[in-house]
């Protein structure tokens, strides 16, 4: 596992159906014939996948626990844990936790577009992202491949933990997913997975976290995505270099 980072749809429809017939005399009456379509996991992915779709801004926290993974090629820098914001369409910006040369130390990070710009871990000056230190923290929240794209048919297998909200106002599903899905919506960060836990909020269907759990050479590597302030004031702009 290396490279870089990052980072859920149809919906629960409540119908009611009203009919009215006429009797012998003319009268006419109605009668309700209320419908409602069963709460089922994929519903609730369905959901979250067209939620974060239209999403314009959002904070996000990735945690990681177990054997290092580095984000580079040469396999120098581990990745541990970042925190960031995206701004619709397609920019972000995010603190990134390493370790290198066995120290460890944060690494700035801005993606506009395609384009990525990194802090030097030595001197913590701007630059632009080498080749060998891919980092797009957008990248999750891509249409086509990120976090929408997987909640709306990267999952099989699924299960609802629980039909009415937890605590927390959440509902919960599990499921197996693709690895390949999974290396897509991180940039190739995780990319051994099989298995996920989805936590969606119950009123807006936006996803407030998402696990991850590897196991790699009979170690467990664990991985936790939080998502947060959605709808929140955020500029992100290209650094200044040097």
């Amino acid at each position: 596992m290396k490279r870089s980072l990052v980072g859920f749809t149809l919906g629960l429809l409540l119908l009611a159906g009203c009919t009215s017939s006429e009797d012998g005399n003319g009268d006419e009456t109605a009668a309700e014939q209320p419908t409602t379509t069963v709460l089922t996991a994929d519903v609730v992915l369905g959901r979250a996948s067209e939620a974060m779709t239209n999403i314009d801004t959002a904070s996000f926290r990735i945690d990681h626990e177990g054997p290092d993974v580095f984000i580079d090629d040469d396999d120098t820098i581990g990745f541990e844990g970042a925190t960031g914001r995206y701004s619709a369409p397609s920019s972000a910006d995010a603190l990134v936790e390493v370790t290198a040369l066995g120290l460890s130390t944060e690494i700035g990070a801005v993606a506009i577009d395609s384009q990525i710009w990194i802090t030097n871990p030595l001197t913590g000056r701007w630059e632009e992202g080498p080749e060998a230190l891919t980092f797009n923290p957008a990248q999750v929240f891509d249409d086509t491949s990120g976090l929408s794209s997987l909640l709306a048919d990267g999952f099989s297998d699924t299960e609802l933990v629980s039909i009415d909200p937890d605590a927390d106002g959440r509902y919960q599903v599990s499921g197996s997913v693709d690895p390949q899905r999974v290396s897509d919506l991180t940039d190739g960060l995780i990319d051994d997975v099989s298995n996920a836990t989805v936590w969606v909020d119950a009123d807006t269907y936006r996803v407030a976290e998402v696990s991850f759990d590897v196991e790699l050479e009979g170690v467990a590597s664990s991985w936790r995505l939080y998502l947060d302030e959605y709808g929140s004031d955020v500029t992100i702009t290209q650094p200044e270099l040097g």
